[in-house]
């Protein structure tokens, strides 16, 4: 059974801390600790442990289910793969460290492997916290606070909301298929499924410029209008986040 809604899809409606805090702030706060876990040393214990302590906190406070978590998590899987093929291939001075049944494993390729699974699934749960607990309007109006440029406010906020039109359509395209019989076989479950994302483009185009010349005649200027919003501070969370920055610096400058 397909539900359809134009909320957003990503945002989770729980009585998680996180929810009421300004989105500008927790849009800064996640910036700034992805920047940090990017530029860490994954050979460093104490910025490993720290950044782990600091991201998985945040992700309990923001309560978001585990089954959840980890349904968004399987966007990492492209980088897993891609990772685990670096021992194999990636060297530095041929630092061998072990050979299995003639296949050779190297230092340097460990530590890349490492570094990407540690960096990537840090970075894409923080990603995944705060689409979950900051609507589509929470983050236009925090970037507005941000004094982000328009024209990229305007850019963000229509690709946030057609990709839940999107989706939307989508589940109503299979519905109309499966309803005419269509069933998801393997391989010849494809070419149904191909024509009808192709007839979806086509549609989502023509439906674009349909509303694009219905802003422009209703006075769209490319400034998107919000009306000022309460939120709640969070101390703990601008915390965690400069002990993120401090926990890179005193490694870089230690």
């Amino acid at each position: 059974m397909y539900s359809t809604t134009h909320s957003h899809h990503l945002s989770l409606h729980e009585e998680s801390s996180l929810n009421v805090i300004k989105p500008e702030h927790k849009i800064l706060s996640t910036f700034l600790i992805v920047i940090s876990i990017a530029f860490s040393d994954v050979e460093n214990l104490f910025q490993i442990f720290s950044h782990l302590i600091i991201v998985f906190w945040i992700l309990f406070t923001s309560k978001i289910p585990s089954k959840t978590y980890f349904k968004r998590l399987a966007i990492d899987i492209p980088f897993i793969i891609f990772a685990l093929f670096l021992p194999f291939i990636s060297s530095e001075n041929n630092d061998l460290v072990y050979t299995f049944f003639g296949i050779e494993v190297f230092r340097t390729g460990l530590i890349d492997m490492f570094s990407i699974l540690f960096k990537v699934t840090l970075g894409v749960t923080m990603g995944i916290v705060l689409t979950a607990v900051t609507s589509n309007i929470e983050l236009i109006y925090g970037l507005q606070k941000l004094k982000l440029p328009q024209i990229i406010i305007a850019i963000m906020s229509f690709t946030i909301r057609y990709i839940d039109v999107f989706i939307d359509e989508f589940k109503r395209v299979k519905i109309s298929m499966r309803s005419r019989g269509y069933e998801e076989k393997g391989l010849k479950g494809l070419k149904p499924m191909a024509y009808a994302s192709g007839a979806m483009l086509i549609r989502g185009y023509e439906r674009g410029e349909r509303v694009y010349l219905s802003m422009i005649s209703r006075g769209f200027n490319g400034s998107i209008e919000l009306k000022e919003r309460e939120y709640n501070n969070s101390p703990s969370l601008i915390f965690l986040t400069i002990a993120s920055i401090i926990v890179l610096i005193l490694d870089k400058y230690s």
